[in-house]
């Protein structure tokens, strides 16, 4: 019983939309289970105490949260984890650490889970793991640094991490360094304007405006036949931005969901635009 009800509070606080309290918690899972409430602020302890969850603040306000102070695993390859957490990678595995910081992106968000899921399918793909020209990626608006290390471990050679932010560079750039990629990937607050390079994968988790606003921009920046993942947004902008995409020679190639947030990846010049 007690494994079990460890299993619906978890699952219930993952799988919730918006973040939750303790007490909502509490009450949902008390009501589905027909336990009185006490019995589950007891379990959700233990959740914590084992590191499953953890306690997170906000405007005076706490919730809980998936626990990312261990490693998580968040698609087929990819495990993110705390640099203190030690870890034995399996075959195939791709290991990211990252300090807890103030930037966005360490992994626990919808947004960049499926940025990363999407990364990690686009990577496997032989087009792009044989292809004998090295690949180049771009992270807009790059946060913590988590999107563009893990491009770089999945096999683009040289990552340019793009953000205005000073913390979010200064993170990025420690996190890189943790990950031992200085020389692979670079951390910079130049502005998309300003990059000459044209790339072959490019990923931008930002909200819906940012997205809709830059598409000429990653439009131009991009290689013919490169690909584009988009993150950031919910259900209700995804027909719009895939439609803003299309008008600029994107073909979409793939879309995941995941608690009402929306992940496309598109391709520049796929055939149906050709």
């Amino acid at each position: 019983m007690k494994q079990g009800l460890r299993d619906i509070i978890y699952n219930t606080v993952i799988e919730a939309n918006e973040k939750v309290t303790p007490g909502s918690v509490e009450k949902v899972v008390a009501r589905a289970a027909g336990i009185h409430r006490k019995t589950v602020r007891l379990a959700i302890r233990d959740l914590v105490g084992l590191g499953e969850l953890s306690y997170t603040y906000l405007y005076g306000t706490s919730f809980l949260e998936k626990s990312f102070d261990r490693p998580v695993r968040v698609s087929k390859r990819i495990v993110i984890k705390p640099p203190h957490k030690a870890y034995q990678a399996q075959p195939g595995e791709v290991v990211v650490d990252i300090a807890a910081g103030a930037a966005f992106g360490n992994g626990a968000h919808p947004t960049t889970c499926l940025a990363l899921r999407a990364l990690d399918s686009i990577l496997g793909d032989n087009r792009y793991a044989e292809r004998k020209v090295p690949l180049n990626g771009l992270d807009v608006g790059t946060g913590t640094g988590v999107l563009a290390i893990a491009s770089a471990k999945l096999g683009v050679q040289k990552v340019i991490a793009i953000d205005l932010d000073s913390c979010s560079v200064s993170e990025a750039t420690h996190n890189v360094s943790l990950n031992g990629l200085a020389d692979q990937v670079t951390v910079t607050n130049t502005s998309l304007q300003e990059l000459a390079t044209y790339f072959t994968v490019v990923v931008a988790n930002l909200a819906y405006p940012t997205l809709r606003r830059l598409s000429p921009l990653l439009s131009e920046k991009m290689e013919q036949d490169g690909v584009l993942v988009l993150s950031g947004f919910k259900e209700p902008a995804s027909k719009d931005l895939g439609k803003t995409y299309t008008e600029q020679g994107f073909g979409l190639i793939r879309e995941e969901t995941d608690r009402e947030w929306v992940c496309l990846v598109l391709q520049r010049g796929s055939p149906e635009h050709r």
